[in-house]
């Protein structure tokens, strides 16, 4: 049986391209995304290969942060998935339930929005204690960063205090990365 093509679904693309990067993408970079499969300046399809994603997030990261590490551009990037995602309709209305839920259950509202956002990724969510959760991704980007960024952005907006978001496994070679996220 041949295995099912890993796209990323049309909102998320929206959510990080269309809003989240509004007014921050260059044409030549807009160009460059073009060429490579993702064409901003048609209607957003319903999915795009991971493949084409994955280098549309390569490109912008590098186009727009060029004296950030890597993984510092990356993380840049991933702050505008929430702008993005909170502007849409849908987002404002999930915006004003993770102010009201609390970090904990806004914390496992992401393991169940990451999972809508592709057709491929797997996510566990372990609790160490009440404010102390790992986060697995499977399959995961090649920056760790780049989700950090989303998580920790979410979990501020829910409250979190003292919020600390680590990286403390990323196995490249398998693509699954695990996030400590701890609170107070």
């Amino acid at each position: 049986m041949a295995q099912e093509e890993q796209l990323v679904f049309g909102p998320t693309i929206e959510g990080l391209f269309v809003r989240g990067l509004k007014d921050k993408l260059p044409p030549a970079l807009v160009n460059q995304l073009k060429d490579l499969g993702l064409d901003l300046t048609k209607p957003i399809l319903p999915a795009y290969p991971r493949t084409v994603v994955n280098a549309a997030v390569l490109l912008t990261a590098k186009t727009l942060y060029p004296n950030d590490s890597l993984s510092d551009a990356f993380y840049k990037v991933g702050q505008h998935v929430s702008i993005g995602a909170f502007s849409t309709v849908l987002g404002s209305a999930t915006l004003r339930l993770v102010k009201l839920v609390g970090p904990k259950r806004a914390l496992q509202r992401i393991a169940r929005t990451f999972r809508t956002t592709n057709n491929y990724m797997t996510v566990a969510l372990r609790e160490l204690a009440p404010t102390d959760w790992e986060l697995e991704l499977f399959p995961s980007n090649d920056q760790p960063s780049y989700m950090q960024a989303v998580i920790e952005d979410v979990m501020k907006i829910a409250g979190a205090k003292e919020l600390k978001v680590e990286t403390v496994n990323h196995d490249k070679a398998l693509g699954r990365c695990t996030y400590r996220v701890r609170w107070s």
